[in-house]
């Protein structure tokens, strides 16, 4: 398997040298252009500078494997959301199932509980409620991206400086702030059409300088509607996974002195679905016959006051958050209804707890219990959930260009949520859930997270061309997880239970290593180790064992060689990276023996071995071409058995790989501007993307093992620009391909599947003063 690896892996560096080649070669003909009307767009050299280190460095110079799209590209790619640019990324996914149902991965790492990738709004750490399973990760809190400056994508643990839950890496998503010079206001509009399906958004941004110099307010706000495409043959509705979203962000920037700053932001967003449903292949495309309708609804409000001082020798950062995330999910519970009640081996089981008897049922019981199992249907779980966070960090971070540099701070976490979970009858002619809720039982989950850490980085450069890297993290935790039982029943295999409350705390230190060199004024090699982790927990299942109810961290070392390089005076940069992730006391999401109850417990260990290759190229004046090449191969290294967890069916053995992560992801783009008259440019854009092959499970031979992934998307733009306004005509998804993201089955129900959206034509429409 090494070998096999490692021939694989050799492809990055031998494309990272070919393309080099290429370059050199066709350099003769890449002419530097002024960016203007009547001129060829697109040759833009500034360098980007980014704030992955917490301080200011410039992308090139920054040793790890990072990416960085700005805001101006995001628009080109006409991107709203994650789920529009994650796929040009290498080693990135976002498995999408139900809306708000999405887990991020980065490399490969990718497991329930607390999510493996930290995702930031600016200066807050955002993450989802923890729901019946105690999976944060699993539900992605995904704010609109307009008016962003940029995003940037950190690769590899980035466990000392970003803490618990950025195993894989960290996205941070940051937005223009306000200015004081200027007014300012932007405009943009789309009109979208897929499969007969009409769909939109209008997003509006205004920048007030309301005192020179010293204060500015800056709103942007949007309305956004998406199509649906999935038809619900039972219930007769076309289309019925449509949604809307709307949202408004407001930042109030004050510069009392030269040397302080202050910056409040309040971000606000609203999404809701009459319908959430995914698809059943076996049903033919885009086709369900689920008698139920899935309402979902997902609300945000985010609250962050930064303040940063200028000490001139360093920088001193204070950041206050606060933010509520409200978020109903619903699931179809109707075939786990029906299979409870008339597969003979839960009608055995579950018989007796319905009459409330100890024998076994007779003939007879049996068929009344049957048929009142039946007259209960269509059920719905249903699931609201709510979630309360208060995150402050101080950091003091070095300023200048001295042989130390060095960042140093600490970090307070305060997380509370709670779910009440329903399963419901809902009406058979309509498949609404009844309200008020009928239930056949129900139970809620508190869980209260309080976090506190240490951290700081140092650099030092002993030669010039050379920097050594040392950091480390201690983090300090303690999770109590309290609920109860109310309502039991036969249908759902559950019953009452007692309150009861459980804490799960540790603390320990995590560390950094990293040495880079600069090879030539344009060339920088570079190797880390490093580590990262994610806190450990308290599952609240009914009936569970004493020896699975808590769980602890896991963490993993991630080793990493990197090439950074620009040629040709910025005309082409090319970065590769090789790394290998050994992940250790593994969390890990596996089910009770009905199969209705999932929980996290520690088994098993992996390694992930894989590589990432990103080229940036102007071969000539208006053209920008890039290239992205992702390749990962995870395993376990050991069974996911001990003393409490035995082997079965769902569980994985060693050389069984990570499921939900693609095997290679790649993506491509070229963007052609070009002068059509001293006024007007055109724009030609093509994206393309692959993401390869994924499992659902560890377990090749169980029941519910599927396969999935394996697919191209392809996008298209032209337009027209002129000062400050832009009018393009495109299509997303050009092949119309299906693009599975998720595939799952479960008792009672087979390949229920959510796809990329549909061959989509629009025209887009922006204007900025």
């Amino acid at each position: 398997m090494e070998a096999k690896f490692w021939g694989k892996a050799a492809v990055l560096p031998a494309l990272m040298m070919g393309a080099a080649v290429v370059s050199i070669a066709g350099g003769a003909y890449a002419q530097s252009v002024s960016v203007g009307l009547g001129q060829a767009d697109g040759e833009d050299l500034t360098e980007i500078v980014v704030t992955a280190l917490k301080r200011s460095t410039s992308l090139q110079d920054t040793p790890l494997s990072l990416s960085a799209i700005n805001g101006d590209t995001l628009q080109k790619m006409g991107a709203s959301g994650m789920e529009d640019y994650f796929r040009a990324i290498p080693n990135v996914n976002l498995t999408q199932a139900q809306l708000g149902s999405s887990r991020l991965t980065i490399r490969g790492i990718q497991s329930a509980g607390e999510a493996t990738v930290g995702l930031y709004y600016d200066e807050t750490p955002v993450t989802g409620p923890s729901g019946t399973t105690q999976d944060p990760g699993g539900t992605t809190a995904n704010l609109n991206l307009f008016d962003v400056e940029r995003v940037e994508v950190l690769r590899g643990p980035q466990g000392t400086l970003y803490g618990g839950g950025s195993m894989g890496g960290t996205i941070r998503v940051i937005s223009r702030k306000p200015d004081s010079q200027k007014f300012a206001a932007a405009s943009e509009v789309e009109y979208t059409n897929t499969d007969g399906a009409s769909a939109g958004f209008v997003k509006q941004m205004v920048n007030v300088p309301v005192v020179t110099d010293k204060l500015a307010v800056r709103v942007s706000g949007y309305y956004q509607t998406t199509p649906g495409y999935v038809d619900d043959t039972r219930l007769n509705l076309k289309d019925v996974n449509d949604g809307k979203s709307r949202g408004v962000r407001t930042l109030v920037g004050f510069t009392p002195t030269d040397d302080i700053t202050l910056t409040g932001t309040i971000s606000y967003q609203k999404q809701t679905a009459d319908n959430q449903l995914g698809w059943y292949q076996a049903q033919g495309r885009y086709q369900t016959n689920s008698p139920v309708q899935l309402p979902y609804d997902n609300e945000m409000t985010l609250y962050n006051l930064v303040g940063t001082w200028d000490l001139h020798f360093a920088t001193l950062t204070a950041s206050t958050s606060f933010y509520n995330f409200n978020v109903l999910r619903s699931i179809d519970f109707t075939p786990s209804v029906q299979a409870l009640s008339t597969v003979a081996a839960y009608v055995n089981q579950l018989c007796p707890l319905y009459f409330g008897q100890a024998v076994a049922c007779t003939a007879a019981q049996k068929k009344t219990y049957t048929a009142t199992g039946l007259s209960k249907t269509p059920t719905v779980g249903y699931q609201p959930a709510t979630l309360d966070s208060r995150n402050d960090e101080l950091r003091l971070s070095s300023e200048g260009e001295g042989p130390f540099t060095w960042t140093a701070g600490a970090y307070l976490e305060d997380r509370h949520d709670h779910i009440d979970s329903n399963t419901a009858t809902a009406d058979p002619a309509t498949g609404l859930t009844y309200q008020p809720l009928q239930d056949l039982s129900y139970r809620y989950i508190n869980t209260y997270t309080k976090q506190t850490a240490e951290f700081g980085e140092v650099s030092y450069s002993p030669i010039g061309d050379l920097t050594l890297t040392a950091g480390t993290r201690h983090y300090d935790y303690t999770k109590t997880t309290t609920g109860q039982a109310l309502l039991g029943s036969a249908f759902t295999a559950s019953v009452p239970t007692a309150y009861s409350a459980v804490k799960a705390d540790a603390q320990g230190w995590v560390s950094k290593a990293n040495v880079s060199y600069k090879l030539t004024p344009d060339a920088m090699a570079y190797a880390t180790a490093s580590q990262g982790f994610r806190p450990g927990g308290a599952n609240n299942i009914p009936g569970l064992a004493a020896g699975l109810v808590t769980y602890t961290p896991d963490k993993l070392w991630n080793y990493e060689a990197g090439l950074k390089t620009s040629w040709m005076g910025g005309h082409l940069t090319v970065d590769a990276a090789l790394f290998q992730v050994d992940w250790t006391n593994m969390q890990t999401s596996t089910v009770t023996s009905n199969g209705l109850y999932s929980f996290i417990t520690n088994v098993g260990s992996a390694r992930i071995r894989g590589g990432e290759l990103e080229i940036t190229a102007r071969p000539l004046a208006g053209l920008v071409l890039t290239g992205s090449l992702g390749y990962q191969d995870g395993h376990l290294t050991s069974d996911q058995a001990n003393a409490a967890v035995l082997a079965t069916g769902s569980t994985g053995l060693k050389g069984d790989r990570i499921p939900n992560t693609p095997d290679l992801t790649a993506s491509a783009s070229a963007t052609y501007t070009v002068p059509l008259t001293a006024r007007l440019n055109g724009m030609v854009r093509v994206d393309y993307s692959y993401t390869g092959n994924m499992v659902s499970t560890f377990r090749p031979s169980y029941v519910y093992f599927n396969e999935y992934g394996n697919y191209s998307l392809v996008n298209t733009r032209v337009g027209v620009e002129g000062e400050g306004w832009g009018l393009y005509a495109f299509v997303n998804n050009l092949t119309g391909a299906d693009g599975i993201v998720s595939a799952n089955s479960n008792l009672g129900y087979t390949r229920l599947v959510y796809s990329s959206t549909p061959r989509t034509f629009g025209l887009n429409g922006r204007i900025s003063f």
